[in-house]
């Protein structure tokens, strides 16, 4: 007996000492890395805040700005969001600084607009830039101007376009697009889209189908809902939906499990599979048989009205704008040369991505490109700010953010996880219509 007690051994209170001080490290590092990516996503969603904010302001100024009149704005009433603030304003026009609302503004000068927009966290988004106008009197001289036709895409300005194409599909986590229009030539179908993705455009039209199936894809801007137009059938596949704006159905209305925020309007059949919701001065009219489980009570059809006939829904008839000659891009300064910042780039095929030349690159700011085929955007943490122009192709999105307005014949897919997007004028990156590469 004692022989066996004199090799049994234990944990001596060296081992248990040093177990807890390594545990304590590995706690301190782990907690220190989930507190610091929190706060980073907090930041990151708190930036894109601002930058849609800033972009809605610029936008709404630019529309103002764009009359005949004379005019007057209020620099206090700038910001309509509670939850920002403007800095270090500054509105100058025809060398007059615009400090209140009884402050004339002539729209023939340009409109000289700076400010930093701040929320409550103390994170900043900087503006200048400059809202051109027509200077009366002014005589400029071109040597050999470019032709501007009458089937000049106007529209793509007009109608706040952020995205024009045969095809949207959405793995990312949220698009955003307040007061701004897309136009899908083709079926949307939900299935392709991540299951919690927001798609917060103010105007959807859809040529074709829509489908959603379970999960939580939600349609429409919250805060400046609009229009949704469907040429074909309306299914909302089940699932918590929220569809914002009213919405117009060519042809059958299949209501499951949604979440309805604005007046339906079909032409066509009614069917409700299941028990939805819908706000409470929203209402449902169509023109052909309505039908629902038996049951449902009186209470759950009592904002659907049968009509001789509604609203209908209505495509706009564009045709995707062409590229020009070889000869434009090369005069106007578009090269193969992949750059970061104010890219100019036409192509056949344009593939890019954060490793050009052995050297990694994350952020392409201000960029116009154009391929007469695909455009591909490739990237964990890649970031562009631009215009993507593929008269004949599609753009592929495989990266962390995209700010900018899309024009693809067929289509705009973003096929990777927690990618934002967030719609910007173009605009905002070519002042002058001439310059447009279509």
């Amino acid at each position: 007996m004692k022989l066996f007690l004199q090799k049994e051994s234990g944990v001596t209170m060296i081992e248990l000492l040093l177990t807890l001080v390594i545990s304590s490290i590995v706690i301190g590092i782990v907690t220190n890395v989930i507190v610091s990516s929190i706060n980073f996503n907090e930041k990151t969603q708190s930036h894109v805040d601002l930058r849609q904010e800033a972009n809605i302001i610029i936008t709404e100024l630019r529309q103002q700005h764009q009359v005949e009149e004379d005019y007057s704005i209020c620099p206090e009433e700038l910001v309509s969001d509670d939850r920002f603030h403007a800095e270090q304003l500054s509105i100058r026009n025809n060398e007059q600084m615009i400090t209140n609302c009884a402050d004339i503004i002539k729209p023939q000068y340009p409109l000289e607009v700076q400010f930093t927009l701040g929320d409550n966290e103390n994170n900043e988004f900087t503006i200048d830039t400059i809202i051109e106008g027509e200077r009366e009197g002014d005589i400029n001289v071109t040597i050999n101007p470019p032709e501007i036709g009458d089937d000049f895409p106007d529209y793509i300005t007009e109608e706040n376009l952020f995205l024009y194409g045969g095809e949207y599909k959405f793995q990312g986590t949220n698009l955003n697009g307040r007061n701004a229009t897309m136009v899908v030539k083709g079926p949307l179908d939900m299935r392709e889209f991540n299951g919690g993705s927001n798609t917060n455009v103010s105007n959807i039209y859809v040529d074709g189908l829509l489908d959603f199936e379970g999960g939580g894809q939600n349609l429409g801007s919250k805060n400046d809902p609009g229009e949704i137009h469907v040429n074909g059938d309306f299914d909302t596949g089940g699932g918590s939906h929220h569809i914002y704006g009213d919405v117009y159905v060519a042809e059958d209305f299949n209501l499951e499990g949604a979440n309805i925020h604005g007046n339906v309007y079909v032409d066509g059949d009614v069917t409700l599979s299941d028990y939805y919701s819908m706000d409470e001065d929203a209402n449902i009219y169509y023109t052909g048989s309505l039908s629902y489980p038996d049951y449902f009570e009186e209470a759950d059809i009592d904002s659907i009205f049968k009509e001789d006939s509604v609203a209908e829904a209505k495509i706009p008839e564009h045709e995707i704008p062409s590229s020009k000659s070889n000869g434009w891009y090369e005069e106007n300064g578009y090269t193969e040369e992949i750059q970061e910042d104010g890219m100019r780039l036409y192509d056949d095929d344009v593939f890019i991505e954060d490793n050009i030349n052995g050297r990694y690159q994350d952020t392409f700011t201000d960029s116009v490109v154009v391929s007469e085929g695909d455009i591909t955007i490739s990237g964990g943490n890649l970031s562009m700010t631009g215009v993507l122009f593929a008269p004949n192709g599609k753009v592929t999105f495989k990266g962390a953010s995209f700010d900018g307005t899309v024009i693809a014949e067929e289509g705009f897919n973003v096929e990777s996880g927690g990618t934002d997007v967030n719609f910007v004028s173009v605009e905002e990156y070519i002042n002058n219509k001439e310059d447009y590469p279509f």
